[in-house]
């Protein structure tokens, strides 16, 4: 019988992110009748305990900014500004927005409300130049928005078989499969925080998807969650240790971040009986160690992008590098058999459809995790003397976090596959048709203006 996939989710607070996008003012001209309290549905304005005939001062930080309470108010006793300590988080990329979407999503386990709209800017850089189709939005009769529980979100880790050949004997290949299309990083920013470990393998455990795990992080403490494992180890370093169960692991990476060897590389893969990752930062590396894809010998292709989506080498945005690196794989024509994943820049719940529409398998969570659990995206971090201290939290409150957040940023791809009328995210990877790039019309309408022989000149 037919059973629904279902994340549990649970709210999950913590008291060091009670930072207001606003802050909500109330003057003497108050005449404490309460009509602001009737008005806002966010508990936003309460009546002293101690004194009911009073108003106490506004709780700015459950403001969703819908602006009821001013606009109910007979004497014009409230008003609202922005936060100056909420305007100080995160960065260009980590926008405070973006900041306080996740904070959110993580303790509600859904995508948050904002009374105002979304005011924000419809083009920029990275993933705010890709629009996603959503033609069938409009039609609802058709698959369109409605059995959104019938569309799958599963997606295979590993090495697929084009055909087989004998079936007496089919070697099925070494294959994961994973509830969703997200995978988790224990070790974002380079923590090695023995709680974020705990929390994040359990959230990976929870919503059926896999976490990779530093070896020099493993623990005996990680063997009822180490069937969500992936293991990573510098080439290196894989299989040094024989205190890690390699043996266990359901899939290996192997990191390719600095100079190696073909032959040490090719040495390393021959013994590995599971699924195997190569994990690389320079997408020029992907040229040299493309014969072992062809070979077999390796099943996954991992890049990895900075926090905030670009490539160390040229500045290339992830979406752009999983974009060539899909088409080469679909030129050589074993882009069915290999899976291709990117981590880096996941800000959103609206980058990961935008990711798979690029090539990407699957994605990679990294720092919005840090920022589920309350991380403020400090300008320099400083675990020990961390504003939000995470090392503090409870790792079970953490793990629920992860938890919603995900859960949340499923709901956002159940949503986009339904305005799509796609019910399978496998069949989104590398639709680039279902989406609009920026750079592309714009070459499409202007290039000949531009161009050095064209008809304006």
């Amino acid at each position: 019988m037919y059973e629904r996939y279902h994340i549990t989710t649970a709210p999950a607070k913590v008291p060091s992110i009670r930072i207001g996008k606003l802050t909500i003012t109330r003057s003497d001209k108050c005449l404490n009748c309460g009509r602001c309290k009737t008005a806002c549905i966010y508990d936003v304005h309460k009546r002293e305990e101690g004194d009911a005939r009073k108003m106490a001062e506004p709780v700015s930080d459950l403001c969703k900014n819908c602006f009821t309470c001013i606009q109910n108010c007979p004497q014009q006793a409230l008003s609202m500004e922005l936060n100056p300590v909420s305007e100080g988080l995160g960065n260009a990329y980590w926008t405070p927005h973006i900041i306080h979407t996740v904070w959110n999503e993580a303790e509600e386990g859904r995508l948050p409300v904002y009374g105002a709209g979304y005011g924000g800017p419809f083009k920029g850089e990275g993933f705010d130049a890709i629009w996603t189709d959503m033609s069938e939005i409009v039609r609802p009769t058709r698959d369109g928005i409605h059995g959104r529980e019938y569309i799958s979100t599963l997606v295979d880790l590993g090495r697929k078989l084009p055909y087989i050949s004998d079936l007496t004997n089919p070697r099925i290949p070494r294959c994961l499969q994973s509830r969703v299309p997200v995978l988790l990083d224990t070790n974002p920013l380079d923590l090695n925080s023995k709680e974020i470990v705990l929390a994040t393998v359990g959230a990976a455990q929870q919503v059926g998807s896999f976490a990779f795990l530093d070896a020099k992080n493993y623990s005996p403490a990680l063997e009822p969650y180490f069937g969500s494992v992936i293991l990573r180890a510098p080439l290196d370093e894989v299989g040094s240790d024989p205190a890690i169960p390699w043996d266990r692991a359901k899939m290996i990476e192997l990191l390719l971040f600095s100079k190696f060897s073909l032959t040490a590389l090719r040495s390393a893969l021959d013994p590995i009986p599971v699924p195997i990752s190569l994990g690389i930062r320079d997408p020029r590396v992907a040229s040299a160690i493309f014969p072992l894809f062809e070979q077999g010998r390796a099943d996954i292709l991992h890049f990895y992008a900075d926090s905030c989506g670009k490539n160390s080498g040229d500045g290339a945005f992830v979406s752009d590098v999983l974009k060539k690196l899909h088409r080469d794989f679909v030129k050589s024509r074993r882009r069915d058999e290999i899976t291709l994943i990117g981590s880096g820049g996941m800000a959103a719940a609206e980058h990961v459809p935008k990711l798979i529409i690029c090539g990407a398998d699957a994605v990679v969570l990294d720092l919005s995790l840090l920022v589920a659990m309350g991380c403020r995206v400090c300008r320099e971090c400083d675990f020990e003397r961390c504003p939000a201290d995470i090392a503090g939290l409870d790792p079970a409150v953490q793990e629920q976090r992860l938890v919603n957040m995900i859960s949340a940023w499923r709901d956002q791809l159940l949503e986009v596959l339904s305005a799509m009328g796609i019910r399978d995210v496998r069949r989104l990877r590398g639709e680039m048709g279902r989406a609009l790039f920026y750079e592309e019309i714009e070459k499409e309408a202007f290039g000949f203006i531009f161009e050095e022989k064209g008809p304006a000149r």
